[in-house]
């Protein structure tokens, strides 16, 4: 039976696959109730079912492919939000990261969906997301806005392009919003590679071993989040 004293209520973007999939499973596991938002809803369904076995937290899914959204799918997104008392959390995962190209000769489109999809979608959730956000939390820095980043931030790399300033824009994000909202806590997750398809298509010939496991990723990042216990605007690991 389902102890839902201590249940809390978290939205992972990107959650189909990799990291997100993960995060689902790695919080769902601790009996928490979760929102899941992606753009691949047949891998959306099916992560249900999984989760669904575990008969845990409630689990309720949300299509939407942030690369072309409009303010209207993010409008419905807070519309459906109405239903919870609040959200306990947001994790900012979702994410593209194109071939490794020099400024020089990056193309402007593909830099305009990066930016897209990496950091403005981001800016309309967390808007879409901020009422429930801070709903019942007070000053008590108990709401979590996560940002999953990444260490070729903290230390640059070339030709990462429009994914490294679309990742540093978001870790700004983030860390403002919490400044500016006593009820929020930014979390910035800044990882190392991860085994997984956004790194073996950058590095095809890698071996899979030698990097850290998306479910490994995901545990220190849940424990990380349950052990920031300092009335503190911003936490980076």
């Amino acid at each position: 039976m389902n102890d839902i004293s201590t249940q809390k209520t978290f939205l992972i973007t990107g959650a189909a696959h990799g990291l997100g999939h993960a995060l689902a499973r790695a919080l769902h596991q601790k009996n928490h109730q979760l929102i899941l938002l992606d753009k691949d809803l047949k891998a959306l369904n099916k992560l249900y079912d999984e989760l669904a076995e575990d008969n845990w937290g409630n689990v309720y899914l949300f299509p939407m492919d942030l690369a072309g959204s409009a303010q209207a799918e993010f409008m419905q997104l807070e519309t459906g939000l109405a239903e919870f008392k609040q959200l306990n959390g947001l994790f900012l995962n979702a994410g593209i990261l194109p071939a490794l190209t020099p400024i020089e000769h990056f193309d402007p489109l593909q830099w305009y969906e990066v930016m897209q999809t990496n950091l403005n979608a981001n800016f309309h959730l967390i808007q879409s997301c901020l009422p429930k956000l801070t709903a019942g939390h007070d000053n008590d820095k108990q709401a979590w806005l996560v940002a999953i980043s990444d260490q070729a931030i903290s230390q640059p790399q070339a030709y990462y392009g429009a994914y490294a300033v679309a990742k540093a824009g978001l870790e700004q994000l983030v860390k403002l919003t919490a400044i500016e909202n006593p009820a929020i806590k930014a979390v910035i997750a800044q990882l190392p590679p991860l085994a997984g398809h956004f790194r073996s298509k950058l590095y095809p010939g890698e071996p899979p071993c030698q990097n850290e496991t998306v479910e490994s990723a995901a545990e220190r990042i849940v424990n990380a989040c349950f052990k920031q216990q300092k009335q503190e605007d911003i936490a980076i690991f």
